[in-house]
């Protein structure tokens, strides 16, 4: 879509027009040291049919521009966005700090929305907005707990698009997955200069773009975490392009288990890079031996994920486990040894990395089958030949 908020700058620009400040906040300004700009839109203009997530009507969601980006008590946010929903509204409030020496007050009547707060949601809010916020009512000497429940959506952005994007910044992320391309946008990086530009001219024409962007991220925030819940907690499949592992990875911390198994059964089918099947294919193994689901352990190492050298190697150490541990049949154990033995070999002669360890890995299992092996009992499933 051209752009996920139609109309949004209008919408900014008309409310409470007499916010337009042409002139410096100075000593012979006599408005507000700061501001609250609040826009409510109908849910059904932000989300369209698919409605917002039912979870999300507690939540906070927030972000913050500052005078600088390297965080710490010397930086001061000058514009906090806000975002909360119900069933029929999406509201969007936007702290701003016309003067800096209205710091104190300003973060007096944000303090409220804050505690208030059940869940807060940022991105990146765990290493920049609320220690940035949290230095800010230390110097205030103002008290703030905080929130009873951060979820900051950078660590699943990061687990899913890191890899095939190269990046996981928000803008990339709506452009790339959910399909949202900002028009006449502003880097973030030059946010910081134009308030600043502000506060020595006072022509506030330059910071239209700026209450733009912010809007537009904790609005982003909403449409972000709700997919995220879809595509993790539901089981729901996100579009490309995506990291299936990581994608794995989220859904087994969030109990689902299944889920997570035809994920990253997905990431090993379109992985190319040996090492990264590689873990993988051990991601996957941990989750069948949780299950005991030893038949499907064996398929993964004989057919799946045996690859090349000394990844066959391996897949053939980890087959001979299963073989003899769990399925009670010694002699296809050894069979796969002794295999995984000769490859090692002549790996040794071509001089290939990690040979000399994986050699001495095979012949420490060949010494250990050489113990005696249960026989599996009549009727045992068979795992599949290679």
């Amino acid at each position: 879509m051209a752009d996920a908020f139609p109309g949004l700058r209008e919408r900014l620009a008309a409310m409470g027009a007499a916010g337009r400040m042409r002139r410096t906040a100075g000593d012979g300004d006599r408005g507000p040291a700061f501001e609250v700009r609040r826009t409510t839109r109908p849910a059904h203009e932000v989300f369209g049919p698919e409605g917002a997530h039912p979870d999300d009507e507690g939540a906070l969601f927030l972000d913050i521009e500052t005078t600088g980006l390297a965080g710490g008590a010397g930086t001061t946010p000058f514009l906090i966005g806000l975002a909360r929903l119900d069933r029929e509204t999406v509201t969007v409030e936007q702290y701003f700090l016309r003067r800096l020496g209205g710091e104190p007050a300003m973060l007096e009547a944000l303090r409220g929305r804050l505690l208030a707060a059940e869940t807060l949601v940022t991105f990146n809010g765990r290493r920049f907005d609320w220690p940035i916020l949290e230095a800010r009512y230390v110097i205030a000497r103002v008290p703030l707990r905080p929130p009873p429940d951060h979820a900051d959506l950078i660590g699943p952005a990061r687990r899913l698009w890191h890899r095939p994007l190269g990046t996981h910044r928000l803008t990339a992320i709506e452009r790339a997955a959910l399909g949202i391309a900002r028009v006449d946008d502003v880097d973030s990086s030059l946010i910081p200069a134009l308030y600043l530009a502000y506060l020595r001219t006072g022509d506030a024409a330059g910071l239209d773009a700026v209450f733009a962007h912010n809007a537009q991220d904790v609005l982003c925030l909403i449409h972000l975490r709700r997919r995220v819940r879809r595509w993790v907690e539901a089981g729901e499949d996100p579009p490309p392009p995506v990291d299936w592992e990581g994608l794995g990875v989220l859904r087994q911390r969030a109990g689902a288990g299944e889920a997570a198994l035809a994920a990253l059964r997905r990431a090993l089918a379109v992985e190319d890079d040996p090492a990264v099947r590689w873990r993988v294919a051990q991601r996957i193994a941990r989750l069948l031996r949780r299950d005991a689901r030893w038949d499907e352990l064996l398929e993964l190492w004989v057919r799946e994920a045996p690859g090349r050298g000394v990844w066959r190697a391996r897949a053939l150490i980890e087959a001979a486990r299963v073989w003899r541990r769990r399925l009670r049949q010694p002699e296809r154990a050894a069979a796969a040894l002794e295999e995984a033995r000769a490859l090692t070999e002549w790996l040794l002669a071509t001089g290939a990395p990690g040979a000399e360890a994986l050699e001495r890995e095979v012949r420490a299992h060949l010494a250990r089958d050489r113990s005696p092996v249960p026989r599996a009992p009549a009727g045992a499933s068979t795992p599949p030949r290679r």
